[in-house]
């Protein structure tokens, strides 16, 4: 039998016997797979390279102690895992988020050091980062092990189970089990750290004060035709106003007025696809404001499930406007300073004249358009046959270029 068809345990019997183009290629088969396994612990290319080199020399002067040859791989993994901890303890950075192992939703794949930062900024984050190592420390061996696998090495449940020779349920479980107990420590030793995201949003809800065109003075360059769609806090007497471009803002001006469109616009095209499907839009959520941009969440129900879409804060309103759905703001949104408290002397509901301006302009444009269609008709109508084979010539010109 060819040398490159043996199994991993024939190679290993022959490497045993000091046959060094048997373990040469075993290393062929696997040092791509080792590289790549260190790659996701340390994050650098050349730094992987070495580590996964250094695990092989490691695995050809251990094979004597490798009991199942015919778990070569595995045997492997083990070794590139210790290798890379060994490295990272040398090295004493910790590469996970707090957000990844409470959440299972994020990672943070290059280290402290890439990233530029203040020295303010660095020495928290370092601060943050030796609270969770330290937390995820004072786990139990087998549990510190799954978490670092899975969050910090990125492994899949796949590899996990290969790594450790358990069922892949039997990873599941010991993986839930993990965060749960890290999740704990961390919430009765430091509360304060747990991410905001995490806590309870308090959501209030708001109505739609009034749509507003904001009209460009001389000499000021805002890009587009901006409208401000501005959401009212009765309870608390707050305003919001959120920045929306001139599509969004006159869909949502005509969908709070009784202005009939010759068509379906597109958003009231979606809500009508919803509507065929048996969706419901149910709520409609502007759950954060990060760096200045607004994020919202269309809450929807099919049946008995419900479902959440993420969506820009202009197309969940319209969606409300047209589902006669209420919509709600994070408090923690409405305490930002884009939100406006409104002072005792105002009395009074908001009235919507900026909807009601914008509802004539639109209606104004359609009359202008109407009168200049017409103009065309009649000018189309009035062209003799040499125009029109003319124009005709031209068009299929453009078109077949």
């Amino acid at each position: 039998m060819p040398m490159i068809e043996k199994t991993d345990a024939e190679l290993v019997a022959l490497a045993r016997r000091g046959d060094k183009d048997a373990f040469g290629l075993l290393t062929q088969r696997y040092q791509v797979i080792a590289r790549r396994f260190a790659l996701r612990f340390i994050g650098n290319e050349d730094g992987a390279q070495d580590l996964a080199q250094e695990a092989l020399l490691q695995a050809y002067l251990s094979l004597g102690r490798l009991r199942d040859p015919a778990r070569f791989k595995s045997w492997l993994y083990g070794i590139v895992l210790n290798v890379c901890r060994s490295h990272l303890r040398d090295r004493k950075i910790v590469f996970f988020s707090l957000e990844a192992i409470l959440g299972g939703l994020q990672f943070y794949p290059a280290p402290l050091y890439e990233t530029v930062v203040t020295p303010e900024k660095l020495a928290e984050e370092q601060e943050l980062y030796k609270i969770v190592f330290d937390a995820v420390n004072g786990l139990s061996a087998g549990d510190r092990d799954i978490i670092l696998l899975f969050y910090y090495a990125q492994l899949s449940l796949q590899e996990i189970m290969i790594l450790m020779d358990i069922p892949v349920s039997t990873v599941k479980v010991r993986l839930h089990r993990a965060r749960q107990r890290l999740k704990t420590i961390l919430q009765e030793q430091h509360p304060e750290i747990i991410p905001q995201e995490k806590r309870r949003k308090i959501m209030v809800k708001v109505t739609i004060a009034d749509v507003i065109k904001i009209e460009q003075k001389e000499g000021q360059e805002i890009p587009g035709e901006p409208y401000v769609i501005v959401l009212y806090d009765a309870a608390g007497k707050r305003l919001l106003p959120i920045w929306v471009g001139s599509f969004e803002g006159q869909a949502i001006a005509i969908g709070l007025s009784d202005f009939a469109s010759p068509r379906p616009l597109t958003h009231n095209f979606y809500s009508s696809l919803l509507q065929a499907i048996n969706v419901k839009v149910e709520e409609v959520h502007i759950v954060a404001l990060k760096k200045d941009t607004f994020y919202a969440v269309v809450k929807m129900r099919c049946g008995k499930k419900i479902v959440e879409v993420d969506a820009r804060p202009s197309d969940g309103i319209a969606l409300a406007v047209l589902n006669d759905a209420p919509i709600f703001v994070a408090e923690e949104v409405l305490e930002t300073t884009f939100g406006i408290n409104i002072p005792e002397t105002v009395k009074g509901s908001p009235n919507r004249k900026g909807v009601e301006k914008i509802i004539n302009e639109i209606g104004e444009r359609q009359r202008q358009y109407q009168v200049h269609l017409k103009q065309i008709k009649k000018q189309y109508n009035e062209r003799s046959q040499e125009d029109i084979t003319r124009a005709n010539e031209k068009f299929m010109a453009a078109v077949f270029q």
